[in-house]
């Protein structure tokens, strides 16, 4: 299934506290996208982030709360999943 997440700062945070775990944070998507769930991954051209999984939900849930940035509270996922449109 796919699945898009979209990661924001958390109110309050600043880019100064996200930039600490950036190296942390890029590491960790780098290691979920060599195990296979992670299929792509976005700058929305500010922080946060968009992540594409093709994985069932509980892998997403599971890999989403071990981002560095959402278990330090920086950072909030909003999950969604993707099904297709019927018709042409």
């Amino acid at each position: 299934m796919k699945v898009l997440v979209i990661c924001r700062p958390q109110p309050g945070v600043t880019p100064g506290q996200i930039a600490a775990h950036v190296p942390a944070e890029r590491a960790a998507l780098q290691q979920l996208k060599a195990d296979g769930g992670l299929r792509e991954a976005y700058s929305p051209g500010g922080p946060g982030a968009i992540l594409i999984f093709d994985d069932d939900r509980a892998a997403v849930d599971s890999a989403v709360a071990s981002l560095p940035l959402v278990r330090e509270g920086l950072i909030e996922a909003e999950i969604i999943e993707l099904h297709p449109l019927g018709g042409p």
